[in-house]
């Protein structure tokens, strides 16, 4: 029976192994979640029930929508805006700067992988040789627990139905181990890419990224969720910034060039932290189901993108210039749309009509605590295969609220299967053919890459499988 409960996940990743798109999978395994639902579902939904489990599943996932589509606007209508790129020379600071900064700043508050296209290419420009630019650009993907202000990590706290203020900053804590092995990783593949960082340039790196890591840990103690990443990333990049320019670099292009992303800073702070503004943003407020969160569409993050995304498109080209934004982005932003319905929908398919629940029982029958091992793998194959951490948490968030009891273990285990999720994200065949084609590398190369990134699989999946193991143990 376990294996019937398991077939909507089982067919998903099989399709997407076989070369089908992500979006094939998502149609015909939330079919196939449906269908065992309701002919094999231990709560015996009928065909209302496990429809009102979907659409419950798709309200859940409108605000993340939202915000991929507001996203992609904001990303677009920055595309072309030009500048100096501050890549003065080609040494080692300037490629950890691209790498471990500037491209998880971008993944942060856009999303898309813009971080990942934007450290390819600094990579490039500083005469990094195609596969290890490819190699070393998957550093810029390590807050993707954040990316896009956090959809992902705010669909899998929903799934699995624990509060977002108590995951994330254990989801902080987590990365910040992670980044801490990961780094070694970073300093060999700058070495082979040809620039060598020094023991000054180790230790100045080994400082900026201890305090990152400190200041995200604290930021999601204290701040909401989209801005805790962008908050302990702009002090760090304020102070390499001084290091390297001093104040006389702060000069009025680069304001003009930090306008957009400085308004988004005000704007969700506005929104998040002033209660004046908060409390009338709040209403109107809409909650259609009692199992899924209430949805405020003037506190989304989506509403200030999509502001500032047209007032640049307006200021660059008028009227025209916007509409042409908008129809571009609803052309590209449509697939990933209706893949975030179709992969929470399918989730909440099997956690409401008791699927999971069952999984949960009769793997723990046999495995008992060790069963929480598989939640954070599978998070990783999610994402892996998707390219998405929503994706990833559409697979493992079930498994967690089924095989791990509710408390502080579930919340571990969750933590460790989003960083898992998410940073296995980087080095998805859907990323790297992005920055394959960007850059316009051979199959050759783009194999090499991976090949070079095999420590990157195995930390993030054993860590995090050590952390959701020894939570399960200790609780």
């Amino acid at each position: 029976m376990i294996l019937i409960w398991l077939s909507p996940l089982i067919l998903f990743l099989g399709l997407i192994l076989s070369g089908r798109s992500a979006l094939t999978a998502g149609i015909f395994g939330t079919i196939c979640a449906a269908i065992v639902a309701y002919l094999a579902g231990p709560n015996h939904p009928d065909a209302a029930a496990i429809a009102r489990h979907f659409a419950a599943g798709a309200w859940i996932g409108l605000p993340a929508t939202l915000v991929i589509v507001a996203g992609l606007a904001f990303s677009l209508s920055l595309e072309k805006a030009g500048g100096d790129d501050g890549l003065v020379q080609p040494e080692h600071g300037s490629l950890a700067e691209v790498c471990l900064l500037r491209g998880p700043f971008l993944e942060t508050t856009t999303g898309f992988g813009v971080g990942y296209v934007v450290a390819v290419s600094g990579a490039r420009k500083l005469g990094v040789d195609k596969a290890p630019a490819l190699a070393l650009a998957t550093f810029s993907q390590i807050l993707v627990p954040w990316g896009a202000l956090g959809i992902g990590t705010r669909i899998s706290a929903d799934i699995a139905g624990v509060s977002l203020t108590a995951l994330i900053w254990r989801i902080a804590v987590v990365t910040a181990l992670l980044v801490a092995l990961l780094l070694p990783l970073f300093w060999r593949l700058s070495r082979q890419a040809g620039l060598s960082p020094a023991l000054a340039d180790r230790l100045e790196w080994a400082g900026l990224i201890a305090l990152l890591m400190a200041l995200l840990v604290a930021a999601n103690l204290t701040l909401p969720l989209e801005l805790a990443a962008i908050a302990a990333l702009a002090p760090v990049m304020l102070l390499r910034f001084l290091r390297v320019k001093g104040w006389a670099g702060v000069d009025r292009a680069l304001l003009v060039r930090l306008a957009p992303y400085i308004a988004l800073v005000v704007a969700l702070a506005l929104m998040r932290l002033l209660p004046a503004v908060h409390d009338r943003l709040e209403h109107p407020s809409f909650k259609p189901f009692a199992d899924a969160s209430a949805f405020a569409p003037l506190l989304s993050p989506a509403l200030p993108l999509l502001i500032i995304a047209l007032v640049v498109a307006l200021r660059r080209g008028g009227a025209k210039q916007a509409t042409a934004l908008m129809k571009l982005t609803l052309q590209r932003a449509g697939r990933a749309a209706l893949l975030t319905f179709l992969l929470v929908g399918m989730a909440w398919i099997m956690v409401g009509s008791g699927l999971a629940g069952g999984i949960g029982l009769a793997v723990s029958a046999v495995l008992g605590s060790w069963a929480a091992g598989i939640v954070p793998v599978a998070g990783a194959l999610g994402g892996y295969l998707t390219g998405s951490n929503t994706g990833a948490g559409a697979v493992s968030m079930p498994l967690a609220t089924a095989l791990v009891p509710a408390g502080e273990a579930r919340l571990l285990v969750i933590a460790a299967a989003v960083v898992a999720g998410s940073l296995l994200t980087a080095v998805s065949p859907v990323r790297v053919t992005m920055g394959q084609v960007l850059i316009k590398a051979t199959t050759g190369e783009t194999g090499q890459a991976l090949r070079s990134l095999w420590p990157w699989f195995a930390l993030v999946v054993g860590l995090t499988t050590v952390i959701a193991l020894a939570a399960a143990q200790l609780a």
